[in-house]
C-alpha cells in the first residue's frame, strides 16, 4: 500500500509540475532577450499592472473556488460553479469602475488608460481561470492544468518576444493577455471534454445563496489571507512607486521575479496535488511525504542562495546588461526569503483542507503587515532601497520559519528532522560560498560565475534523483 501511495504522488507530482517547470525554463530562457529588449522603466509599468491583474484577479471569486475542489457531489459542485461564476462577474464589474477611479493614482505610477484597460482584461481572465482551474482540480486533473500553464508561458513570451522588436512596452502587457486568454481557453475545451461536464438542469437563486452561505469560510478566511498575501508580494511595488521612479520599480519586481522563480514551480506543482490529497485522505496521512519535500527543497535550493548572494551585482550585469545594475544588490537580499517562500507557499492548502483557515490568516497578518510595513518605514525615513528591503527580507524569513512551524504542530508531525535539515542547507550554502570565493582567486569573473553555476545545478540534479527514487 505504502509502495502504491508513494507511486501515486509521484505521478501527481509530474503531472502537476512538468508544465510549471517547462514554462519556467521557458521564461528563464526568454529573459537575457526580453530584458535586452524593453528597458526597467517598461518592466516597471508591466509590474504595476501586473501587481494590480494578479490581486484582483485572485480575488473576484471571493475565494470560493477553493470550495469547488471540497465539493464532492457532482450537482451541487456545478450550482456552486455558476454561482462562483455570477459573483467573479459582479465584482469584474465593481472593480471596472474602480480602475476608472484611480486612474489619476495609476498615470503616477506610467500607467496610461490603454494599460490600465488591459489591466482590467488580464484581471477578469485570471478570475476565470482560476474558478476553471478548481474545477479541474476537483477531478484532479493535474494534467489539464500543465499544459495550460505551459500554453500561457508561450503565447506570452512569444508575443513580447515580436512586441519587442517594436520598441513600445505595452506590448509586455498584450502577450501577459494574450497568453492568460490561451490558457482560458484550454481550461474550458479541457471541462467541455471531461467524463463529468458541470450541466445545469435548473437556475434558482435561492440555491445559489445557499451553496455560498454554506461555503462562507472561505470568503471569512480564506479571501482575507489571499489578500494579506497578495499585498505581500505586490505592495512592494506601490510603496517603491511613491518613492522613486518606474526604472526603481523594475529593478525590484525583475529582481523579485527572478529569485521567486522556483518558488512559482512549487506552487503550481505542490499546492494541487497535496490540497486534493489532503482533502481526500486527510492531513496526518500527508506528513511523511511533506517532510520530506521540506527537506529536500531546504537542501535544493540552498546552493542557489549562495550563488546569487555572491555574484551579486556582477551576475546580473553579466546576464542582462548594464542597464539592470543595482537588480543584483537586491536580488542578493531577496534570495533566502525566496527559498523559504519555495518551501512554505503551498503548504497553506494543508490548513485549508481541515477548516483552519484561521491560522493562515494569522500568520499572513503577521507576515504582510510585517514585511510590507518595515519596507514603507525604511524608505519613508529615508533609507536605501537596498537597506529597505534587506530589512523586508529579514520580516519575511521570521514569518516563513515561524509557519512552517506551526503547520508541523498542527498537523502533529515530529518536528526534530527540521533542525538538522536547516543545519545541513546551512553547510551546503557556506561550502557553495567558500568555493566560489576560492575560484574567484584563480579564474576570471564569467568563468566562476559558469562553474558556480554547474555545480549548483549537479547538487540540485542529485537531490531531485533522491527524491524521484523515494517517491517511486
Amino acid at each position: 500500500m505504502r509502495g502504491a501511495q508513494k507511486s501515486s504522488l509521484g505521478r501527481s507530482l509530474l503531472s502537476s509540475g512538468i508544465g510549471p517547470l517547462l514554462s519556467q525554463v521557458l521564461a528563464l530562457a526568454f529573459v537575457p532577450v526580453l530584458f535586452r529588449l524593453y528597458t526597467p522603466q517598461d518592466f516597471g509599468v508591466w509590474a504595476a499592472v501586473q501587481a494590480i491583474a494578479i490581486i484582483a484577479g485572485s480575488l473576484v471569486s471571493l475565494r470560493f473556488d477553493l470550495a469547488l475542489v471540497l465539493e464532492r457531489d457532482l450537482a451541487a459542485a456545478t450550482r456552486l460553479l455558476y454561482a462562483i461564476i455570477g459573483v467573479v462577474v459582479a465584482c469584474s464589474i465593481v472593480l471596472a469602475l474602480l480602475i476608472g477611479i484611480w486612474i489619476g493614482y495609476l498615470r503616477a505610477l506610467g500607467v496610461d488608460t490603454a494599460s490600465a484597460a488591459l489591466g482590467w482584461g488580464w484581471l477578469v481572465l485570471i478570475g476565470f481561470g482560476v474558478v476553471l482551474q478548481s474545477w479541474l482540480l476537483r477531478e484532479g486533473a493535474f494534467g489539464s492544468i500543465s499544459v495550460a500553464v505551459v500554453l500561457n508561458a508561450v503565447v506570452s513570451n512569444i508575443v513580447q518576444l515580436a512586441g519587442g522588436v517594436l520598441g513600445h512596452g505595452i506590448w509586455l502587457i498584450i502577450g501577459s493577455v494574450a497568453g492568460q486568454a490561451a490558457a482560458l481557453i484550454f481550461y474550458i475545451l479541457s471541462i467541455m471534454r471531461a467524463a463529468e461536464r458541470p450541466v445545469l438542469h435548473s437556475f434558482k437563486f435561492d440555491e445559489f445563496v445557499s451553496l455560498l452561505k454554506k461555503h462562507r469560510r472561505f470568503p471569512l478566511f480564506s479571501l482575507p489571507f489571499t489578500v494579506m498575501s497578495l499585498l505581500r508580494d505586490r505592495a512592494p511595488i506601490f510603496i517603491i512607486g511613491a518613492f522613486g521612479p518606474p526604472s526603481l520599480v523594475g529593478l525590484y519586481s525583475q529582481a523579485w521575479r527572478l529569485t521567486h522563480f522556483p518558488s512559482g514551480l512549487t506552487s503550481a506543482a505542490l499546492r494541487p496535488v497535496f490540497f486534493h490529497r489532503t482533502a481526500t485522505e486527510g492531513l496526518a496521512a500527508q506528513g511523511e511525504a511533506v517532510d520530506r519535500l521540506v527537506r529536500w527543497l531546504l537542501l535544493a535550493s540552498s546552493p542557489w542562495i549562495a550563488f546569487v548572494a555572491f555574484g551579486n551585482d556582477a551576475l546580473f550585469n553579466l546576464l542582462l546588461g548594464e542597464q539592470w545594475h543595482g537588480a543584483g544588490h537586491l536580488a542578493a537580499a531577496l534570495a533566502l526569503p525566496a527559498a523559504l517562500f519555495t518551501i512554505t507557499n503551498w503548504m497553506d492548502r494543508l490548513l485549508d483542507a481541515v477548516g483552519r483557515q484561521d491560522v493562515n490568516l494569522k500568520v499572513e497578518i503577521v507576515a504582510g503587515l510585517g514585511s510590507v510595513g518595515v519596507l514603507w518605514i525604511a524608505l519613508a525615513a529615508g533609507a536605501s532601497l537596498t537597506l529597505a528591503v534587506t530589512w523586508q527580507c529579514a520580516a519575511l524569513v521570521l514569518s516563513y520559519a515561524a509557519f512552517i512551524w506551526i503547520c508541523y504542530g498542527i498537523a502533529g508531525w515530529s518536528r526534530s528532522g527540521l533542525g538538522m535539515s536547516l543545519f545541513a542547507a546551512c553547510s551546503i550554502g557556506s561550502l557553495m560560498y567558500l568555493f566560489l570565493g576560492i575560484l574567484r582567486l584563480v579564474m576570471f569573473q564569467a568563468g566562476v560565475f559558469l562553474v558556480g553555476a554547474a555545480a549548483a545545478t549537479l547538487i540540485t540534479i542529485a537531490i531531485l534523483m533522491m527524491v524521484r527514487k523515494e517517491l517511486q
